[in-house]
C-alpha cells in the first residue's frame, strides 16, 4: 500500500560509505523507482561484490518497470487494452506471477485488497506521480458504474503458460499494491544470487530485512502523518510493509489518500497509517493496503482472517490499534498515542515453518 508502481527515474548505482583500509564497510546503493526512493545496505560484501549486485539491481528495476508500469506503455497496460476488448494476452513470467499472487490477496483479505479495480483508481487521479492530485473527481454517476461493475481478482485467469483473460471487461490489472513487496523479494534473490547474506532493502514505504546487523536485528522507524512515530525489530527474512493516506493524496481537502474501497467506489476515510511484519514480502504490502480498507471496525478480523501476528492501524481517531504481537516489537519514539492492543496470545510475526514462494526474476539476471 503506499507508493506509486514504477514513475522510474533510475538514478544509478551509488556506492558510499566504502572505506579503502575496510574492505567490507556498509556499501549502499540507491535509486529513484516505483515513483519513490529505493535503497540497499549491504553489510558483507566487498567492493566488486557490492558493484556487482547493485548493477543486476539497476538492471531489475528498469526491468521492472518496462514491465509493471500501470499508466505509461508497459507489458500491463497492453494486458488491460486487452482485456477491456474482451481478449486475452501473454504476459511475461513475472507479470504473470504477480497476478496469481494478486489473487491470493484478493481471497486472503476477503476483497479488501482488489487490484483488479484499475479504472476506479485512474479515475480518482492517482495514476500520476504529481502530488497532491488536482484534477476532478469522478462523478457519483461514474463512480456508482464503476462499482456496479464488481471488477474482482476472480474474473481474471491466469493460464500456465502467462496467457491473462479475463469474464469481466471492467477488470483492469493495477498492481501498485504488491509492487514494492514483490520487488524486495527480487532483490534478496539477487543477493543470494552474489553470495550477499546481511542487508536492508528500503522501497518506499517498504522495508525487507536480509540476515542482522552486525550481530544484531535491524531497527527501522514507523512513520505517521506527524514524523517517525515508534522503531520495532526485524529479523532475518521479515518485511515490514506501511501504507498511509498522509503522502499520496488529492488536493481537494476531504477527498482523501489514494487507497481507495473499492467496493465504495471512493478513498478510505477511516485510516491514517497501516504497517504489517510478515515473512513474505509480497502478501505483507497487500496486508498493509487492506488493513487501511478495513479500518478500524474490521482491523481484528483482518489481521484474523490474513494470519497477521504483527500487525498496527492507526486511525483517523488518533488511537493505535496493535496485534499482541506488534506491541512487543514497538519501541516508543517520543510522545505516547492512545492505545488498543487485541486481546489474545502474542503470536509471533512468522508463521512457524512457512517460508514465502520464490518470486520470478527476469532471465537476463
Amino acid at each position: 500500500m503506499h507508493r506509486l508502481l514504477i514513475a522510474l527515474l533510475l538514478a544509478g548505482v551509488i556506492a558510499a560509505a566504502v572505506l579503502s583500509l575496510r574492505p567490507q564497510q556498509p556499501v549502499e546503493g540507491e535509486y529513484l523507482v516505483f515513483g519513490t526512493r529505493a535503497r540497499i545496505q549491504l553489510r558483507d560484501a566487498d567492493q566488486d561484490q557490492a558493484q556487482a549486485a547493485l548493477e543486476d539491481i539497476g538492471k531489475l528495476f528498469a526491468h521492472d518497470h518496462q514491465s509493471w508500469h500501470p499508466w505509461n506503455p508497459s507489458d500491463l497496460t497492453r494486458l488491460n487494452d486487452a482485456l477491456a476488448q474482451g481478449h486475452a494476452a501473454r504476459v511475461p513470467p513475472d507479470v504473470a506471477d504477480m497476478i496469481r499472487r494478486a489473487q491470493e490477496g484478493y481471497e486472503l483479505s476477503d476483497g479488501w485488497f482488489n487490484a483488479a479495480a484499475g479504472k476506479l483508481i485512474g479515475a480518482w487521479g492517482f495514476h500520476t506521480s504529481k502530488y497532491p492530485v488536482e484534477t476532478p473527481a469522478p462523478t457519483d454517476t461514474q463512480i456508482h458504474a464503476m462499482v456496479a461493475a464488481l471488477p474482482t481478482m476472480r474474473d481474471v485467469h491466469v493460464a500456465g503458460d502467462g496467457t491473462v483473460s479475463a469474464s469481466n471487461t471492467a477488470v483492469s490489472l493495477d498492481l501498485n499494491g504488491l509492487a514494492e513487496g514483490y520487488a524486495a523479494g527480487q532483490v534478496r534473490q539477487l543477493l543470494d544470487k552474489h553470495g550477499i547474506d546481511h542487508a536492508l532493502i528500503y522501497i518506499g514505504g517498504f522495508v525487507l530485512a536480509v540476515g542482522d546487523n552486525d550481530g544484531k536485528p535491524w531497527r527501522v522507524g514507523l512513520n505517521s502523518p506527524s514524523g517517525v512515530m515508534a522503531g520495532v525489530t526485524l529479523h532475518d527474512g521479515e518485511a515490514l510493509s506501511s501504507s498511509g493516506d498522509y503522502v499520496r493524496h488529492r488536493a481537494t481537502p476531504g477527498e482523501g489518500g489514494h487507497i481507495i474501497d473499492t467496493r465504495q467506489g471512493h478513498p478510505q476515510h477511516v485510516s491514517s497509517a497501516a504497517s504489517v511484519i510478515l515473512n513474505d514480502p509480497t502478501v505483507a504490502d497487500m496486508a498493509s493496503t487492506a488493513l487501511m480498507v478495513a479500518g478500524p471496525a474490521g482491523f481484528q478480523r483482518a489481521t484474523e482472517r490474513m494470519h497477521l501476528g504483527c500487525a498496527m492501524l492507526l486511525g483517523h481517531d488518533g488511537i493505535l490499534r496493535v496485534t499482541s504481537g506488534m506491541r512487543l516489537r514497538l519501541r516508543a519514539n517520543g510522545a505516547s498515542m492512545p492505545m488498543e492492543v487485541l486481546p489474545g496470545p502474542a503470536l509471533d510475526c512468522q508463521p512457524a515453518g512457512v517460508r514465502p514462494p520464490q518470486v520470478v526474476i527476469s532471465p537476463e539476471l
